[in-house]
Formats: structure tokens, sequence, C-alpha cells
């Protein structure tokens, strides 16, 4: 038994001897290869050698050595839409010393027979590690796919040379950024130079097939301004060329006034007349309510819906009475809806004399034509005030301000199918209020004109700043026009009713526009 013992402790010696010495052999073959403080041979980190280099100068050769790397292109791509920048605008960054520990702890970590095996191989490749600032990233890749990243397009149209240019529809996509992210991340680490996008596509609600249905006329109407003021012509012409081209899609609401709005003189408006608190003032963008209210004479003979329509505060004279429609920012708009099942396409022209807009969709049944006949239904008179003037010879009388008669009216709505009356409905009804005219009065005694002489001098002048007419007053006999307006025109019928107003002055000043009691500001937010 005492033998069996001694040959098991003898054993076990030598196998205590023979592990030290494969330890001792182990540790010195490793030691033979690592040189203290640095590198061993066979290292590399993307193509860059860092044999026998300490930790630091790793650091800085792989901190370089990225920061040129990352002047390359990433090119992000979906479908068939592309864009690319530098990687470095990205946020990712190089991350040089956890990639040198790496390279450096080659053959010094792990167990002793890991690290035998680690030294006995003559090439190591390191990873090349970068850092991330995925905050940069978001901004950058919103920034830079902003173009196509972005809500679907309906297709649209446009009327060139008496022809509809149809612009197809563009599919639109939403980002995921997070994944865009990773993505990113993966490329870089496959020395890729191009990202998949990650997204989610939506499709566009009208196509080119919808808007190619888009053919008749649906409505027309025309009214004149040849004889305004050079300023009202360019408030005319501005406000029609913002609204022309417009599409309307199913269901979509389209207001006038964001359309042609701010009334400024940096988007194209000029001082023209307008309505204020009974008086007509001179502001930017006065005439704009004569292309409202043309193309709302338009959109109403193509049947279009009218989410919102006011009357002037007082009388126009482009249009029968409660066929027209004001503009006041935010207080008097008008807006259209289309309630039909394909688009509506605007097309406006303004040529200095006259307004046209027409209204472009299908005419579901050509059979089928609507009028419309204004009805004044009642009249009142303009009243006369008078104030005294030091500076006019007494009894003398200068026209200040013409004042309107007051009215309300209706508009009538006519469906006729082959020509046969079917319908007849009020469409709207206005109240146009009644404003004085006001007088200047001279009460300066004959006495107190008298020159040194002893003659009197027959020039009296006013400087009260008001208009300068000399007026005759004579009795009128009005009620208001009836008129009926169709597609072909106008056609009106004048009766008489017991009324009085003053004549009109002279110079009759453009007063389309109306102001409501509020003056334009400048910044588009007054009535026009």
């Amino acid at each position: 038994m005492k033998k069996k013992v001694g040959i098991a402790a003898g054993i076990l010696a030598v196998l205590i001897l023979v592990s030290v010495g494969v330890f001792v052999y182990l540790n010195m073959s490793i030691n033979k290869v690592l040189a203290k403080g640095r590198i061993m041979d066979g290292v590399e980190c993307d193509g860059i050698d860092l044999s026998g280099m300490t930790k630091d100068e790793a650091e800085k050769v792989i901190e370089q050595y990225i920061k040129k790397l990352n002047q390359d292109k990433m090119t992000f791509y979906v479908d068939d839409e592309k864009a690319e920048a530098s990687i470095d605008e990205f946020g990712a960054g190089p991350n040089a010393k956890k990639t040198a520990e790496e390279a450096y702890n080659i053959g010094r970590t792990g167990s002793i027979f890991t690290r035998y095996s680690e030294v006995k191989k003559t090439y190591h490749q390191v990873f090349l590690y970068r850092s991330f600032d995925k905050a940069l990233f978001k901004k950058k890749i919103k920034k830079l796919t902003k173009d196509f990243v972005s809500e679907p397009k309906n297709a649209t149209v446009k009327r060139e040379d008496g022809k509809f240019v149809v612009t197809k529809e563009k599919t639109g996509y939403v980002l995921d950024v997070d994944e865009t992210f990773s993505n990113f991340k993966q490329a870089l680490d496959r020395e890729e130079t191009e990202c998949e996008l990650a997204v989610v596509k939506k499709k566009p609600k009208f196509t080119t097939k919808d808007v190619e249905k888009i053919k008749d006329v649906m409505g027309t109407y025309t009214t004149e301004y040849g004889t305004s003021a050079a300023g009202r012509k360019a408030n005319v012409a501005a406000g029609t060329k913002k609204i022309n081209g417009t599409v309307i899609y199913p269901g979509e609401t389209f207001s006038v006034y964001k359309k042609v709005s701010p009334f400024t003189k940096k988007n194209g408006y000029e001082l023209a007349g307008s309505y204020e608190n009974g008086q007509t003032v001179q502001t930017y963008g006065g005439g704009i309510c004569q292309v409202s209210t043309t193309l709302y004479n338009a959109v109403i003979r193509a049947e279009l819906t009218i989410k919102e329509r006011h009357p002037h505060s007082m009388t126009v004279a482009y249009v029968p009475r409660s066929a027209d429609a004001a503009i006041a920012g935010t207080s008097k708009d008008l807006k259209i809806k289309n309630d039909f099942d394909f688009p509506i396409y605007i097309e406006g022209k303004a040529n200095g004399s006259s307004v046209t807009f027409t209204v472009y969709g299908v005419d579901e049944d050509p059979n089928r034509t609507v009028e419309f006949v204004s009805e004044t239904t009642s009249v009142k008179a303009s009243s006369e005030k008078t104030v005294k003037d030091p500076t006019l010879k007494e009894g003398e009388r200068v026209l200040e301000q013409a004042g309107h008669t007051g009215y309300t009216a209706k508009l009538w709505k006519i469906v006729k199918v082959n020509g046969k009356q079917t319908k007849k409905e009020v469409f709207n009804t206005s109240t146009y209020m009644a404003t004085p005219s006001t007088y200047r009065v001279g009460t300066k005694q004959e006495d107190e004109d008298d020159d040194d002489d002893g003659t009197t001098s027959g020039t009296r002048r006013s400087t009260s700043g008001g208009r300068r007419w000399t007026t005759r007053r004579k009795k009128t006999t009005t009620e208001g026009n009836r008129t009926t307006a169709g597609d072909e025109g106008n056609t009106t019928e004048n009766k008489t009713t017991q009324a009085t107003e003053s004549d009109p002055p002279e110079e009759v000043p453009d007063d389309s526009n109306d102001n409501g009691g509020n003056t334009d500001s400048g910044d588009g937010e007054a009535e026009e």
C-alpha cells in the first residue's frame, strides 16, 4: 500500500514540474514576442501597421487616419432619390483610444494559453472603433433629405398656351431616424459608401389620372377696370396673378385672403382706393376686392360650394348688387370648397382693361345651366351733412366727400335643363349702408376778401384739403337694378321708385375695396 502511495506522489511531482516548465516556457515565449510597452508585430487596423508602437503612438495614428477617412462621402438613398455628404458631418468621429487599447492588449490579456496562441500568430486585425453623435446625425439627415423625405405630393396641372400640362404625383416618405442611424453605422463597419434610408412610404391622394379629368369650362366671369387709376390696375393684376393656376382638390377649401395677402408693397401691391367708415381712403391693395368678386361670380357658375362670402359695406359699380365678395383681412374672406369628386383648376387673366376668371373641371351635365339675377329689395337715400369753412365765401359749397345710397338686395339662382327652368332659389342676401355726402359751406363775409385797392378778388381757395368739386344738386329716382348675369354676360333693367341722392363728383374715386371701419396697417390684416 505504501509503495502505491509513493508512486502516485512521484507522478504528481513530475506533473507539477512539467506544468511549471510548460508555464515558464509559454511565458518566456510570450515575453520574447512582446516588447515592453509596445504593440506586438503583425497587428494591423484597417490596413494600418501598428507593430512596435506604444498605445499613445497608435492612438495618434488611428485618430489621424479616421479623420481623413471621414472626409469621404456617404450616399443616402431611397428608390431613385439620393443625397450625399461627408461622413464627419453626421457626427461619426474616431474612437482611437479604444482601438489602440485593443491593439496593445493582443497577447497581454486572457489565459496564458490564449496569450501564447495570439503571439504565435503572425497577423492580427484590430476593429476600427468610432464614436457617434446621434443628435447631430438626426439633425443632419433630416436637412439632407428634406427635398424628398416629405409628405406626398399630389399630381398637379398648369395651363400653358391654352393646354393643360400635368406634373406627375410624388410618393411621400416618413423617415425612421433610429433605423437609418443603425444602417449608417453598419455601412461604416462594412466600409461601404452607400446607406439605405429607412422610410415608411406614403402614397399621394390624387394622381395623374385624377388631374387629367380637368378639361371642361365649368364657369367664367369678367369685370371691367380699364378706367381705374394706375395703382388699382397694378393691384388687380397682382391679385389675379397670385390666384391664377390654383388647383382645388376634392374636399379642399380655398381661402382667397390667404392666397393674395399680405397687402404690402413688398408683395406687389400699390396704394389705391378702399372703403373705410363710409369713406374712400388710399391703402395698399386697393382693388383686390374686384379680383375676389370676379372669382366669386365664376365659381358660383361652376357651382362650387361657398363656405364664406361677405358683401361690401357700400355698393360697388363693377357687378350687380349682392354679386360682390369683399376681402377684409381675417374678418371678411372668400372661401371656396370643392365638393366634386374631381380637382378643379382656376385660371385668372388681367389685361389692364378687364379681369376674367375661368373654372375648369368636368361638365357632368352639358344640358344643365345656371343663371344669377340680382334683385334690389330696399333703398335708403343718402343724407347730407355740412361743415363750416371760413376760407370759403359765405354761401359757397364744396363737396368734401360723396355720399352713398344704401340698399338691401338678394341674388337669385336659376337652374335650367335644356333651356327650361327647373329651380329658382335665393342664393344670398346683402345689405349696403347709406353714407352722407359731406359739404364744406363758406362763412367768410364779402368784405373780408377785399383787396387793398377796394376791389374784390374773384378767386377763392379752400385750405381744407378736401376735394374741390363745386356741385349741383338734383332730384333723382332710382331703384337699384334688376340684373340677369349668365355665362354670356350681364343684362340690366332699370326701374324707378322714389329716392334722393346727390350727383357723384366729377372725379369718382375707385371704391371697390371694403375697409368696413379698418385701415390697412400694411401687414395684410386690414380690410381691403
